[in-house]
């Protein structure tokens, strides 16, 4: 009788949290509101897969619940729309079976190989509860015994979340790379990536920046526009892929679909290492989705050791983007701004 009382009364809290017009004044009631809400998960489905879902009053996220990791979804709840791209039945082929993509979040580690990057994760994945959301855990990679595991924490009241991607090593030799967190963003977008700008010397005669090509990539891209601040990379139904890497000092890389903006920040370390002709950050697009990609150093990870990237993630309305992101100017500004006919000191 008492465990039927007090699943009554958590019935009745979760009824008066749902209900807008009551006010609970009491900060510590209304905060452990917010985690029973937050906690409380249910199961869904995608495209077949089962699926594990967590919401706040902003937005529903949903991860693979026997894949991965995999976060699939992040659906603002004031559009009804996933911002992530949905892929379930594009594969790559491998000589240890079907790598399957399913769109939205996942953990590689750098540098790409087709051996070790694409390895099947269609299985073997277990979930925990943590505060404030799951740890979704990997099983350990043939060959190398990388494990990977993220850990998803959600802000109860903000659009907000933080992601914890860890590798371990639970091989017997150590594994040289670096952590690679992909986000597949849904097509039709337009990806805003900050770049180096001003003077890296007192004198201005240094190069103060570098981009990365990958071999399939057109500098004469019509998707891909190069100002001053800012690096455009606008989506459309071109097929033909387009990749490139950076170093971002600025530390996030945004992606503006219909009128949501979302922005993923990361640490930045100028006395690192980092793959890919020194990227922290990396875009590739094609006319299934645009990932937008942040890598931490490079670490030489010897058994029983282990290595965390760390991303947060904002989803905000296009009106109420943060000024400082863009130094002070208005989205507007940033996309129609075209790159200047600078001088240089030359001649």
């Amino acid at each position: 009788m008492k465990h039927i009382l007090e699943f009554g009364c958590l019935i009745v809290i979760l009824k008066l949290y749902s209900m807008r017009p009551i006010e609970i004044k009491n900060h510590h009631l209304r905060k452990s509101i917010l985690r029973l809400r937050l906690s409380f998960m249910r199961y869904g489905d995608f495209h077949g897969h089962k699926s594990v879902i967590l919401e706040n009053e902003h937005f529903q996220l949903e991860c693979l619940a026997q894949a991965g990791p995999r976060v699939v979804r992040l659906i603002p709840l004031w559009t009804g729309e996933n911002l992530f791209a949905e892929v379930p039945n594009v594969t790559t082929k491998t000589q240890t079976g079907e790598f399957h993509y399913f769109g939205g979040h996942r953990l590689w580690y750098a540098p790409e190989s087709l051996s070790h990057t694409y390895y099947p994760d269609s299985h073997g994945i277990s979930i925990k509860e943590v505060q404030d959301g799951l740890r979704l855990i990997g099983m350990d990679e043939p060959g190398t015994g990388i494990r990977k595991t993220v850990t998803i924490q959600i802000s109860p009241n903000r659009s907000f979340l933080i992601l914890k991607h860890k590798l371990q090593n639970h091989g017997q030799v150590a594994v040289r790379l670096a952590p690679w967190a992909i986000t597949m963003m849904r097509p039709m977008g337009t990806a805003i990536l900050p770049q180096q700008h001003g003077n890296i010397d007192e004198d201005g005669l240094l190069p103060n920046r570098r981009l990365a090509l990958w071999p399939y990539s057109r500098w004469n891209d019509p998707r891909l526009q190069l100002a001053d601040e800012f690096i455009i990379v606008k989506s459309d139904s071109d097929s033909h892929p387009l990749k490139l890497g950076y170093f971002n000092p600025h530390g996030w890389l945004g992606y503006l679909y219909d009128d949501v903006f979302f922005v993923k920040r990361f640490g930045v370390r100028r006395d690192k290492e980092y793959a890919d002709y020194g990227s922290n950050s990396e875009i590739y697009t094609n006319h299934r989705a645009t990932e937008l990609e942040s890598l931490g150093p490079i670490v030489d990870l010897h058994p029983r050791e282990d290595v965390v990237h760390t991303e947060t993630w904002e989803v905000y309305r296009d009106t109420e983007i943060p000024k400082e992101l863009f130094g002070g100017k208005t989205l507007e500004e940033v996309l129609n701004k075209h790159p200047n006919q600078n001088q240089g000191t030359d001649g």
